[in-house]
């Protein structure tokens, strides 16, 4: 709560006009008191924030050293109540003070979280009536707060007695059971924010009841920081764009339309980042009580100028914080290739939410780092020639590899990647100097040639560029660089085994895995002392498993390296305990090595996974089959047109359980088809038998699909079905559409029977 300024405001007038203070007559409070009680666009977070907010405030006025407690509602027990521990209330402060609209004893302090004098009321948003229970002067006293059919608010006293109870208030409000879980989801994203000192005690939850928050990265003040969720719904609030502040530990979205950062930043790159903050979902600002001006609703801010000017002067803080992290990050990079090579490997590494705050931050030596690497200025293609230059393996190509080039307007700064200029006139035997350097290096991925043929090309390289920040290791001259001579007559051989490094995935490689390192250990023993090992831990079936890698990255056509850890680790879930499958050892091998494995020995990882694929979906063959089915209805779009046609009406019947098609036999036509329906169209029986199949189908193995679960299910006898069903029983078509309107009228469903049934004898 911002204390309200006492301003003293001078009026000058020219002439004596006559005047009136303007006021609320008495008849008309009780519209005004509606209003105010009526102000809530979420009733079941108001309920939640203003009773806490107010208990909370009760507590600290009397130093109180235990918690509030929180009963959340329940199907036995189903009240709402916020019991705090405060000094509690007397008749005359609650027919006096607790009876007022917008009467408050806060205003004069920030440290209490309410003050404009109406949440006390919000109870009465939701429902018509609630408890409160006033422990004060040795006695326990109930009121009854209620809105009456004048639509007046009325509190009535409807029991005392005495008591040792310590003093405070417990107000119960009567939840809706059609409203518990919303209320006990919305408690656990209203209490989220709340530190350690200040979360209530929950009574009758389990113990991890909130969830603590995993936080991303925060400042060293924690006065900001951004969450690892990536859920974008926040209590009532569905806009995915807004970033939120945090004060009273209740947390509000920010409108970041309501913020002109122009105002009061010059910048640009600052206004840029601050506008991109903004609108990220996942960042959080923290502010001390008082600094941002609530609406009397509180369920926003009031967009003022003061308060406009602290959250864009508290954002400014965050952004140079921001940029001090982002030029520590770079510090160590030896060279501009280096830091831009960093840069990219850490943007890459980061959730979307921290890019867009990061990617215009980046700072090394006094230059501004926001790319991977270099673009050729528009209209330049000709002066300033850019050639990238691929390895590519080919087992038929000299020494085993092809070269591919083609003319690109950026080059980029990464690892296994090298820069050659190219300081002769003619390009011809490019390629050839790239087989050199490719040849000399197993690791080089990619060469960029530059040409520069006009001086203001060469300026761009120089000036626009700042090549001479760039380390020799990273560049070299076509002057410099021999081209490949071919070797004719040598026999390749297949090289030594014992040479071969290897690498072992880990089981658990922590946090993110940003970088792809990050996934793998290195492996001490070379392969044959690996395989020389005398109760080798790790195999299955006798082989070890092996996955290509490139760069620590995995050498296929569609697997990526966290969609490898994934499966693995899928694996050994799903694995029974004590077998090899729970406690295998997935090794990385270099793909140029692969070859130079003994395959007697060695077995793939995909292969692994397609065996184990198949042996889970044998041991599960009723969801499999299932599952299959479920694939082939979702490719068959005839059908899927189909069952969105009969979604609303045939497929409303099979899906309410009212009507009790079981009742016509199993082998009818409605049974066999609802059973269809409900089991293959809308298949959630095992996510694992789908995940399975699919990549089963995706990588050769569909003879072995169809082999083991074809027959399960035929689209073409589905649709021939559900066009029966329409053409035999035309007026369920009608009757299905509004099927769920008739709830609790066993009467419809019965005659939905009964017609069918009808039917069926004629």
């Amino acid at each position: 709560m911002i204390i309200a300024e006492n301003k003293q405001k001078k009026v000058v007038s020219s002439h004596d006009f006559d005047s009136v203070s303007c006021t609320i007559d008495a008849e008309d409070m009780r519209y005004v008191a509606s209003l105010l009680r009526n102000n809530y666009s979420n009733t079941q977070l108001a309920v939640i924030r203003e009773i806490s907010a107010n208990a909370l405030d009760a507590n600290l006025e009397a130093n109180s050293k235990r918690k509030i407690e929180v009963s959340l509602p329940t199907r036995m027990q189903s009240n709402f109540c916020v019991r705090d521990f405060g000094g509690g209330l007397s008749k005359e402060d609650v027919f006096g003070l607790y009876s007022k609209y917008g009467k408050s004893t806060k205003r004069q302090s920030n440290n209490y979280i309410g003050a404009f004098g109406i949440g006390k009321f919000a109870p009465l948003s939701y429902g018509e009536n609630f408890t409160c229970v006033s422990y004060h002067g040795g006695f326990k006293t109930s009121y009854n707060i209620f809105v009456n059919e004048e639509d007046d608010t009325k509190i009535v006293e409807l029991h005392q007695e005495p008591s040792s109870e310590p003093t405070g208030l417990c107000i119960e409000v009567a939840i809706s059971d059609s409203d518990i879980e919303k209320f006990r989801d919305t408690c656990q994203k209203f209490f989220k924010f709340f530190p350690e000192k200040d979360m209530p005690k929950f009574l009758g939850v389990e113990s991890n009841f909130i969830e603590k928050q995993k936080i991303l990265l925060s400042s060293k003040k924690d006065d900001w920081f951004f969450l690892e969720s990536t859920n974008t719904r926040y209590y009532g609030y569905g806009n995915s764009s807004r970033s939120h502040v945090i004060m009273g530990r209740v947390s509000y979205p920010l409108d970041p339309n309501a913020i002109d950062v122009k105002n009061y930043v010059k910048d640009d790159r600052q206004i840029n980042i601050i506008e991109s903050l903004l609108q990220e979902s996942n960042f959080y600002l923290r502010v001390p009580l008082g600094c941002v001006k609530l609406h009397h609703s509180r369920e926003a801010l009031e967009y003022n100028k003061p308060t406009q000017k602290f959250i864009v002067q508290l954002m400014l803080e965050v952004v140079q914080e921001i940029q001090a992290i982002a030029k520590e990050k770079l510090a160590d990079s030896a060279d501009l290739f280096q830091a831009k090579a960093n840069y990219a490997k850490i943007i890459n590494s980061m959730p979307d939410s921290l890019q867009r705050a990061f990617r215009n931050s980046f700072e090394w030596n006094g230059i501004k780092i926001d790319s991977f690497g270099f673009s050729r200025p528009y209209g330049m293609t000709d002066d300033l020639v850019l050639t990238q230059t691929e390895k590519v393996s080919d087992r038929d190509a000299r020494n085993g590899f092809k070269v591919k080039s083609h003319k690109v307007a950026n080059i980029n700064c990464r690892d296994n990647v090298i820069f050659l200029v190219q300081d002769i006139e003619s390009s011809h035997g490019n390629n050839l100097r790239a087989r050199t350097l490719f040849n000399q290096d197993s690791d080089l991925e990619v060469i960029y040639f530059i040409h520069a043929k006009t001086d203001t090309a060469q300026s761009v390289i120089d000036n626009e560029w700042n090549f001479n920040l760039i380390d020799d290791s990273h560049i070299k001259y076509c002057s410099n660089v021999a081209k490949e001579k071919p070797q004719i007559g040598v026999r390749k051989g297949s090289g030594s085994r014992a040479n071969i490094p290897l690498f072992e995935m880990k089981d658990d490689k922590g946090g993110y895995g940003y970088r792809n390192i990050d996934y793998w250990s290195n492996v001490a023993d070379d392969i044959s002392a690996l395989q020389s090992q005398k109760n080798p831990k790790g195999l299955v079936n006798g082989k070890y498993i092996y996955v290509p890698i490139k760069n620590y990255k995995i050498d296929h056509k569609s697997l990526d390296l966290n969609a490898v850890y994934k499966k693995a680790s899928g694996i050994r879930k799903l694995a029974q305990d004590k077998s090899q499958e729970k406690s295998f050892r997935l090794f990385g091998v270099r793909s140029g090595d692969v070859s130079k494995l003994d395959k007697s020995l060695w077995v793939s990882f995909f292969d692994f996974y397609a065996d184990f694929a198949k042996t889970y979906l044998k041991l599960n063959l009723k969801s499999a089959k299932t599952s299959y089915g479920s694939i082939i209805a979702s490719k068959d779009s005839e059908l899927h047109t189909l069952m969105n046609e009969v979604r609303y009406d045939i497929g409303a019947i099979f899906n309410n359980n009212n009507v009790k098609l079981d009742s016509l036999g199993e082998d009818h036509l409605m049974v066999q088809s609802k059973q269809k329906y409900n089991t293959i169209i809308h298949d959630n029986e095992s996510p694992t038998c789908r995940a399975y199949i699919a990549y089963l189908l995706a990588n050769g193995h569909q003879d072995w699909v169809d082999f083991n679960f074809n027959g399960s299910f035929s689209a073409k006898q589905m649709k021939k079905d559900i066009n029966a069903i329409i053409s035999t029983y035309p007026m369920l078509t009608y009757v299905g559409s509004s099927v769920n309107n008739y709830r609790g009228n066993r009467k419809v469903y019965q005659q939905i029977i009964d017609y069918i049934q009808m039917v069926d004898k004629n």
